[in-house]
């Protein structure tokens, strides 16, 4: 190219950006930020965790609705947030999570506040913020490894009515204190350590727990216990019962899977419905045997969606899966040994039947309740 080829090359670029500039200031010019804070205090097995952010784009970001983003004051605002309550709730249940050792606490929203933080550079009078109190359940952990999973106000979905979203964290969890900043770049960091001495027969008791408080999975093993002619049916069936229950939730906890919570619920109540009516026409069946293992991958599903575990894979995750899979196990065998003794002790009894009978009838109603309750 010659010269000159070269100089009218140049000048017309100079003028595509000279043209194109002002097209793309708008759009420079619209990126909004939001900074929000955070104070997270672990307290025993519970963890406070106090937020501040823009109470107009929470509202804006969850659907509060109109009444809720022009509220005129304070006070308007408060009800607001009072009036929805349950809204905050489920939205950041799913956006502010911490786990111990790689189980994930409960939350549930304390309270609500709002207050007026001073006007700064990028804002030309008072801001009103949100201040939510968020109390986390650790089930039973008083130390280990903390993480924080932070995405509020971050995503292609609804809720990304920001640019950027960032908050400060002052935290002061397994022993150490800090701060540290989240954003969508860095949503996570993790405090304090993992003492396998604490987690591991925690994680049993907890899997334990949740098959002899989880009143489907207690039924089940019930059902399948009392209904049991002999102790080599009751091996077998509360043996393939714990393996498939514990691939079920591998395959759960791994990814592999992830069946809607809706149906798995609604097909783990049939499964109680029927061991119990099989009870009552004959558990000699030859179908009990692989209906009872196709259960228990429908219970170790359940399992996995009652207790949800982080993605990180690494010694925490496998110590915490690995003794909440012993402690399901070993509640059931508990559960399972304990009820086939009462029931053989009590079948040298006339009223024995009459009272089966009933029981079994009562498990096959509760658990069609469930179903339809579940499916709708």
């Amino acid at each position: 190219m010659s010269a000159s080829g070269v100089v009218r090359a140049g000048v017309a670029g100079i003028v595509a950006v000279l043209v194109l500039l002002p097209a793309a200031a708008p759009a420079v010019a619209h990126v909004r930020t939001s900074d929000g804070w955070s104070e997270v205090r672990a307290d025993g097995d519970h963890v406070g965790y106090r937020l501040g952010l823009e109470y107009e784009i929470l509202a804006r970001a969850i659907g509060m609705g109109a009444d809720a983003i022009e509220a005129p004051d304070d006070g308007g605002r408060r009800a607001e947030l009072a009036g929805q309550h349950d809204l905050i709730e489920t939205y950041l249940a799913d956006r502010v999570r911490i786990f111990v050792d790689e189980v994930e606490c409960a939350m549930t929203l304390a309270a609500s506040d709002v207050e007026q933080r001073p006007a700064t550079d990028a804002t030309a009078e008072d801001v009103a913020y949100a201040v939510l109190d968020l109390d986390y359940d650790c089930h039973g952990a008083t130390s280990g490894r903390y993480v924080i999973d932070y995405s509020v106000f971050s995503g292609a979905g609804s809720d990304a009515v920001v640019d950027d979203h960032a908050t400060t964290v002052d935290y002061h969890l397994g022993g150490e204190r800090g701060r540290v900043v989240l954003d969508g770049a860095h949503p996570r960091f993790s405090a304090g350590e993992q003492s396998f001495g604490d987690s591991a027969p925690r994680s049993i008791g907890l899997g334990a727990e949740r098959v002899l408080t989880g009143l489907d999975h207690a039924l089940f093993v019930a059902a399948l216990a009392i209904g049991a002619t002999g102790v080599a049916q009751l091996v077998r069936g509360v043996a393939a019962f714990a393996v498939t229950s514990s691939i079920g939730l591998l395959a759960a906890v791994a990814g592999w899977v992830s069946p809607p919570e809706q149906v798995t619920g609604a097909l783990v109540a049939l499964s109680v419905v029927y061991v119990a009516a099989t009870n009552l026409v004959g558990p000699e069946s030859r179908w009990r045997l692989p209906a009872v293992a196709t259960a228990g991958l429908l219970h170790g599903f359940a399992f996995a969606g009652e207790l949800r575990f982080g993605d990180d894979l690494g010694w925490d995750l496998v110590t915490s899966f690995a003794g909440f899979d012993l402690g399901i196990v070993l509640g059931q065998a508990a559960l399972a040994a304990g009820l086939f003794a009462l029931a053989t002790a009590a079948r040298r009894y006339a009223w024995f039947s009459l009272a089966h009978l009933v029981a079994a009838a009562a498990t096959v109603v509760t658990g069609l309740a469930w179903f339809v309750h579940r499916l709708l």
